[in-house]
Formats: C-alpha cells, structure tokens, sequence
C-alpha cells in the first residue's frame, strides 16, 4: 500500500471506546450486542504513514501516525491492526481514544471490534466532565459504558505527567460504569502518596446526574466536640427528592445523627429539612445542659392553587447553647432569639402592591432569666404571635378616580405563651400595672432582690420583663393619598389615614386605640452636566425634599401591652422615611408633628460613547419636632464608588441638643491589581464604628449571667486586609479593636488566614489562627479536595474536606 494512504471501510470503528470512572461490570445481552453493532455501521475514515492488506487472512495494517475518525468519535496510535475474519484487533504506542468528551489512553489495547470489549494494558480513562481520571494496571472493557479496573488509581487531579498526585483513591479491584456509579474493593484513601484510610468496599457517583452513594469522609479536629468523624451517605430517593444522612462520631460529645432532605416540586416550589439529634455524652451541665439535643431547620417555598404561596423558615433547637457547640445553627450564635415563620400569602394585580398572608411566628430564646436562684428559660414565657393574618394595599396598588390612592395597612394577631405566667412568677409578687400595662416588673436580669437594680419594681417596663397579658390585637389604617406636579421640578405626595387599634385579652375584654396620621413628601429634582477632560462628561443631580409627618394625641396608657416599642432608637430611620413614623406598629406611640428637610446629591460620569455610572451620593437631613419642642437629630450619608482604588462610606447622626454624636460609621477600603510574579492583588479596608448610648439587656450563656451593655457606648474599629501572592497562594487578616475605656477596650476578634491552592486546583489547604474575647485563642486547619479547574474566588468555597473550624 502507498505511504500517506485513506481508506473508507464500512465494518465499524475498531476501538469505540467511551470514558467514564467507576462503573460496574454487566454483560451485555444479546439485544444489546446487537444494539452496538448497529452503532458500528456507520463508515470511518483511517489515515496512517502506511496501510498494509493481507488478503489471505483478511488483516489490515496500519502504521505510523494512525488516525481512525468516525462521527463523534476517533482513535489515534502508531499501530493499528485487525482482522475482518475473527474480529479481533489490536492498537499500540500511545494509544488516545476520544469519544464524547471522553478520553481514553494506553500503551496497548486488545478489543472484539462489534461489541467494543477488550483489555487495555497500563490504562488512563479521563471522565471529562464526569470529574474523575483513572489509572489501572488493567483496564478490561466488559460493555459500551462498562470497566472493570485492576490495580487502579482514581482521582480528580491534573497534575502534569510523572508528579506525585495530593490525593488518590487506590484500589486493587474497581468496578465502574460511564455516567453510572461504582464500586471500589480493598481500597485506600492516599494523601501525598500516604495510606491514611482504608476502605474495604464502597460505591459512590461518577456522574455528573445524582447518585446513590458514599460521600467523602468529614473529619473534624478539635473544637467542643473534640476529635470527630462524619461518614454522609447520599441517597437518590427520588427524581425530586435527595436524602443526605450523616453519622457523627464526636470523641466528646458520642454519636450524632444528621440527616438532610432536599426536594423540589413543580416549577417553582423547593424546599430543604435538616433535622439532627444525639444524646450528648458529656457530665458538666455548663457544657451540656441536657443529655437530648437536637436540631431541626426548615426553609419551604411551595406555590399552591389559586396562587398561594406558602413560604416556612423554621429553626429550632433543644437547648439555648446548642448554636454554640454545633455547626448547622453557627450563624446564629450571636442572635439573642431563633425566630421561626410560617406563612400562606397571595398578592394581586401586576405589580403585586395588593396582598394578603395569614401565618404564625415563633421566637426560640437563647437566654433565660434567673428567677430567684433558679435559672429559667425564657421560651417559657415569651409572649409569641400564635395565629396572624395581614391585608395590606401599598401605594400603587389602588387608584380610583381623580388619581386618588387607597393604601391600607390591616393584621390580627393572637398573642400566647407556652405556659401561664403566673405559674413562674405568682410567688415572687412581681406583677406590675403601672402606666396601665401588665408586666412583671423584674428587672431585666429578673433577679429578685431587695435592692432596686436593673430596673426591677421601677414601675418601668424594661426589654426582657415577662409581658402579663394574652388575647388578641386587631389594626386597622386605612389612607388615601394623592400624587400632584407642582411646575416641572417638584412632586407632592400628601396623604391623611386612620389607625384603629382594637384589643381583647384575658384581662380586658375590650379597649380600643384611634389616631390621626398624615404624612406630606415634597421633592425635586435637578440636574446639570459638565464636560470633563478627554470627552467624558459629569452630571450632578440635586434631589431637595421637605416631608412632613403628623400622629395624634391619644391617651393609651390603660390599653394592654402586646407590642412594645423597639429598644434600639431609630432616630435615622424615622428622619430619612418618615412612613415607619406612621406606621408605628407599637402599643405606645407618642404624638408627632415632625417637619423633615433633607438634600439629596448624586454624581455620575459618563466616557465618551460610554454609559453613565454612579460614582457618589450624598444625603443630608435635619428634623424638627413641634410636639416635643425641639431641633431634631442632623443626619449625614455619603458613599463614593470606586474612585481609582479607593471606595468609602460615611453615615452619622448628631444630637444638636446634647452636642454629641450620637452614632456613626466611616469605612474606606482599596483594591489594586500589579503585574508582579509573587504579588497579585492587595485589598485593605478600615471601618470605625461609634454608638453613644446602647440599651440595657441581659444575657445568661452557659450559666454565666451578665447585663449588658448599659450605659456603655460602642466605639470600636475594624480592620482587615488581603494579600494575593499568586493565583493559589493568598494572605488574610482581620480585627476588631474596642476603644472602650475600662476593662473593655482591647481585642474583640482577631484572625489571620493563610489559604494555598494546589497547582492542579485540585486540593486546597488552609490555616488560620484567632483570637476572640470569649471563645480565648485558638487555631484551625482546613483541607478541601476541589473540583477539577474550580476558579472560586475564595479557594475553599467548594469541594469536599476536612478539618478544624475557627470558630
């Protein structure tokens, strides 16, 4: 045959091998045989540096530059050879087969060619997509998608040829199926070419579709449950529904089960359960104050008939430190309260302006009360939302004649206990009807003494004081408001309602509250454009307002007290929307007459054929109050958007009256980029934070009880920076500083973070070391295995691992 020869052959491709990772072994039927035959009678192309014939025993020859090419597929080796009569054929010398995305790779290659199974000798399967390459002794191909591997490595790294691979799975006998699952024997999990465990059988997914199957391994060192492993099983349940559990075994606390549904249904509903239980091993109640802990957390979103929607966000837990010993509630290890919600809602027309919900709320608190000596959990005598139901109209949503609006605001709720007060409290004499409300007047440590501390018998009621009353509180506010344009510049908004607010509790079979709001927003707006140099232009745009914001005079001290007015003064808030004054949900609202003045500043700047964009804001505001008197708070915000390298924030109020700030925030932060080799990228950003007066309340953690914050500002700074020395190597640090006099100034959290990606990107490595002011110093050590080419902005955002958290 000539040199450079191109044959057309009808007889299908010789080595039609798909890749894949860990499949099991079957034995195609003969429909199935048949099935593959059929896929081989498609025409192929074969090009090499010489083709020979050998007509007596029908053999065909290829050599040198081999290449066979059939629709979807191709193989190429520096020889080829097969029969036609025993259709049996052979490749070897750096044998690449691709099919599909798939690569397969070998020295040498034995194959029937109508069914496709045949044995490769010192094996390489690359699954692709599918994640997993492996590497076998023996690669036996028993099927269209099925191996069995003997002697075989998988992993998911790409490391370049001869280095030593982070992390293996070594197996002596492997059964595995393309896109399926599989199954590995007498296996071990190598770190750095180092057995570290091993695994006598297991089956796990090697497909990118979801899989019933082993996960890896999670180990945690230390921390407060000590020295753990967790072993999470996945289970494909169903098309829709995926089951993940989780057996714990904690060297200080014993065993603990996780387990996890995730489901969906319809187009739009989803939702995810994680429930959680052990029986805790540890004598020391500070530790752990019940033998049962548990967890449960709910987030469900279901769209119903007549298009309702029922959104649930559940969280539970057994005991008021379990958000500090285990990880699933660690974010909310700060929050006083675990506040759950269940809603069924609807809203109308286009925009949606136009809803009603009815629903419950539960708060789960994380603290207690001491009662005499005695320490008592305060979910006991919460006072909850046990039943609500809202219908609001917002603006927009409904405008009648002469563009008249109609907005409403209306709910009815019924508020309860999990147990009668007077159960907790009937001994101690600490029932209080001053000023009309029924409360327990304890103090908020709820430390009963003969000294008048915190608040107790004051006649005062103080946040964290028992609530008396129960029953049911019904609102209604309805307004009507009016858009007009005064010239071309100004829009007026003025708008008059009604709050009525009826009880019936168990001590007042009926009061009732009514009060005159109203409400006038003006606003304007102009602008002017400059050129600036290179053609670019700037535009500065002013926003003037006057808003004016008026509740009446109405005696309510005898009503019940179910809603009390919030303990953090939202001074800011009220000044720049004067529609939370409206408003108010509380059971107390003092009379309003507040005049508003505020100025609004924009900057944007456009390149030439460019868009514009924001590069500024400012926004001042003053208030006055004809009902107390007085000038009001003067409040500044202003943000600057990437100019250069630099972006900061201000925001702070100013007592006029006291001549003292009375809270503020400055922030600046910078990023840039260079061009060096070992120095990437550096980000720093600062933060000063300040409150003058922050309220009392109190906190019992762990049996350590303690009143803060009091009188006692907050005045702190924070700090943090970034270094990327490379694309795997970065570099972080961050703290907070108390300039607080006394015993409270110094470190309130302190972290530096060094995070390492491998060269392959297949392995990340981290280690932190912090330091808070109640959890004292410590360090942690992460290990992630990452997914093959994972460009997470944070390394450690993916994969699976191991280790020890910082916190």
């Amino acid at each position: 045959m000539a040199r450079g020869a191109t044959f057309n052959f009808t007889i299908g491709l010789l080595l039609g091998i798909t890749g894949g990772v860990l499949l099991s072994s079957s034995v195609a039927s003969s429909a199935r045989a048949a099935a593959e035959r059929a896929r081989l009678e498609n025409p192929f192309e074969i090009t090499a540096d010489r083709i020979d014939y050998d007509g007596d025993r029908d053999l065909y020859v290829a050599t040198g530059n081999v290449r066979v090419v059939q629709p979807e597929r191709s193989l190429r080796a520096h020889w080829v050879a097969f029969s036609a009569v025993t259709r049996i054929g052979v490749a070897e010398g750096d044998v690449e087969l691709l099919d599909a995305g798939t690569r397969l790779a070998a020295e040498f290659m034995v194959f029937d060619v109508d069914t496709l199974r045949g044995m490769l000798f010192q094996g390489v399967l690359d699954a692709g997509n599918e994640g997993f390459r492996v590497r076998a002794r023996e690669l036996i191909r028993t099927g269209e998608n099925t191996f069995t591997a003997r002697d075989a490595i998988f992993s998911t790294c790409r490391c370049e040829p001869g280095e030593r691979l982070p992390w293996q799975l070594s197996s002596r006998e492997a059964d595995v199926e393309l896109g399926e699952y599989g199954t590995i024997k007498n296996s071990t999990l190598d770190i750095l070419g180092v057995p570290v465990l091993w695994i006598p059988w297991a089956f796990f997914p090697v497909k990118s579709e979801r899989e019933t199957g082993l996960l890896l391994p999670d180990l945690q060192l230390g921390g407060r449950g000590g020295y753990g492993l967790g072993i999470p099983f996945f289970w494909a349940a169903h098309p829709q529904l995926n089951v993940i559990a989780t057996q714990r075994f904690m060297s200080e606390r014993g065993y603990k089960q996780d387990l996890e549904f995730e489901y969906v249904f319809g187009e739009r509903s989803e939702g995810d359960l994680f429930v959680a239980g052990l029986r805790d091993g540890y004598d020391d109640p500070s530790r752990a104050p019940k033998e049962a802990r548990w967890s449960v957390l709910w987030d469900h979103d279901q769209m119903l008939p007549w298009e309702l929607r029922w959104q649930t966000d559940l969280k539970l837990a057994s005991d008021n430190v379990y958000a500090e010993d285990f990880d699933e509630l660690r974010e909310f290890r700060e929050f006083r309260f675990l506040e759950s919600t269940t809603n069924v809602a609807r809203s109308f027309g286009r925009s949606g302006a136009v809803g009603g919900m009815v629903g419950a709320r539960f708060a789960d608190a994380q603290e207690g009360l001491l009662i005499g000596s005695e320490y008592d959990d305060a979910d006991d005598w919460l006072l909850q939302r046990l039943v609500e139901g809202r219908f609001d109209v917002q603006p927009g949503g409904a405008v009648g004649p002469l563009g008249l609006e109609f907005r409403m605001d209306s709910e009815v709720i019924q508020f309860g206990a999990l147990r009668h007060h007077e159960s907790t409290f009937a001994s101690k004499g600490a029932l209080s009807s001053a000023g009309g409300a029924r409360f327990y007047d304890t103090g908020i440590d709820g430390f009963f003494s003969n000294a008048d501390d915190f608040g107790q018998a004051d006649g005062v009621f103080e946040p964290g004081e028992a609530l008396a009353e129960r029953g049911t509180r019904a609102v209604l506010h309805p307004r009507v408001a009016r858009a007009f344009r005064v010239g071309r510049f100004a829009e007026v908004v003025p708008e008059i309602g009604w709050s009525q607010t009826l009880y019936a509790t168990d001590r007042q079979e009926f009061s009732e509250r009514g009060l005159l709001t109203g409400r006038v927003d003006v606003r304007g707006r102009l602008a002017r454009d400059y050129s600036v140099a290179g053609g670019g232009s700037m535009r500065h745009v002013i926003e003037p307002r006057v808003g004016w914001a008026y509740v009446s005079s109405r005696r309510q001290r005898n009503n019940p007290l179910l809603v009390p007015e919030g303990t953090v003064e939202q001074t800011r808030l009220r000044t720049l929307s004067l529609e939370s004054v409206t408003r108010n949900p509380s059971d107390r609202i003092e009379a309003t007459n507040q005049v508003v003045l505020a100025l609004g500043q924009r900057f944007f700047t456009r390149e030439p054929h460019g868009v514009a964009r924001l590069r500024a804001d400012l926004v001042t505001a003053v208030d006055w109050d004809f009902s107390e008197e007085g000038l009001g708070d003067v409040l500044v915000e202003a943000r600057l958007f990437s100019l250069g390298p630099f972006s900061s924030r201000l925001r702070g109020t100013f007592d006029p009256e006291a001549v003292a700030i009375s809270e503020g925030e400055v922030g600046l932060d910078a990023s840039r980029r260079f061009d060096y080799a070992f120095f990437r990228e550096l980000t720093v950003g600062s933060a000063y934070r300040y409150l003058r007066r922050v309220p009392q309340f109190f906190e019992n953690n762990r049996g350590e009880s303690r009143i803060a914050t009091g009188d006692r500002e907050v005045n702190q700074l924070d700090l943090f920076a970034r270094v990327e020395l490379s694309a795997r190597l970065r570099l972080r640090y961050a703290t907070i500083y108390s300039l607080e006099g006394g015993n409270q100034r110094g470190m309130i959290k302190n972290e530096a973070l060094v995070e390492y990606v491998s060269k392959c990107r297949c392995w990340g490595f981290g280690v932190n070391i912090f330091q808070e002011r109640r959890q004292g110093i410590g360090a942690g050590i992460s290990f992630r295995f990452l997914g093959p080419g994972d460009e997470n902005r944070n390394l450690f955002d993916g994969g699976y691992g191991m280790g020890g958290d910082a916190f």
